[in-house]
């Protein structure tokens, strides 16, 4: 299903996932999830590079309910994927798969956490290991470095908190490197589900107010973004054919 060209995945959260739960436990090659709001949506029409990468990935995951209203205006019955909840599901419906997790990103702190509440939730649910790495650019050292903690655990999920578009960015740039695994793009996540970032109400959610919930909550951080992106948005939903 495309939206601006851009393809999507049409289904619902337990369809999605247990798609995921099954080819996690067959893969022989690496397979990318990205998760594309509408922030990641107007960087792949404006960035060349950046859009051309993201065609590298296997899935891209309507994750703003704006772009899923527009799936369904062209008929289509589409479903939010929401990275943090595809994340519940794959923790919890991938016990019985025997799948193994990594975390790649964030913070030791926000890791530790991450681990802990999902790990309380679901007992049982096996996390392989971790990576946290450093601010700034890496070096083809690091790099390989971090390619190789996640060969040696044999992880069948690789879950990416490196922000938007870092991790993205990282992802297709190292496609052919990567160990086989899928690998899902979650950006926030990673906070919400450690408790370091509160997360917007499902109501907010659900209406598409996401983007001003969490603006309110980093005004600094997040202002920039969401003037950028949100007016870019609107303007391709009135100047280019869906």
């Amino acid at each position: 299903m495309g939206i601006f060209g851009v393809p999507f995945v049409v289904g619902d959260l337990e369809n999605a996932s247990a798609h995921f739960v099954k080819q996690a436990g067959e893969l022989r090659s690496p397979r990318l999830v990205a998760h594309a709001d509408v922030h990641v949506l107007t960087r792949i029409l404006q960035d060349k590079d950046y859009g051309q990468g993201l065609q590298r990935f296997d899935y891209i995951c309507p994750d703003g309910m704006p772009i899923v209203w527009l799936m369904r205006r062209k008929g289509e019955l589409a479903n939010r994927l929401y990275g943090p909840d595809v994340m519940e599901w794959m923790w919890d419906k991938g016990r019985g798969a025997g799948l193994r997790h990594f975390l790649l990103g964030g913070t030791e702190e926000a890791v530790e956490r991450l681990s802990a509440n999902l790990s309380a939730r679901f007992p049982g649910v096996e996390i392989a290991g971790h990576y946290c790495p450093p601010m700034g650019e890496w070096s083809a050292e690091l790099n390989a470095e971090m390619m190789c903690r996640i060969r040696e655990t044999g992880a069948h999920c690789v879950w990416v908190g490196l922000g938007c578009p870092k991790q993205e960015r990282w992802l297709f740039t190292h496609a052919e490197q990567l160990p086989p695994a899928l690998y899902f793009g979650v950006g926030a996540a990673f906070n919400f589900h450690a408790g370091l970032v509160k997360q917007a109400p499902a109501w907010i959610r659900n209406h598409g107010f996401e983007w001003l919930w969490r603006l309110c909550r980093e005004p600094k951080r997040l202002f920039k973004r969401y003037l950028v992106h949100n007016t870019r948005f609107l303007w391709y939903c009135l100047t280019r054919k869906v």
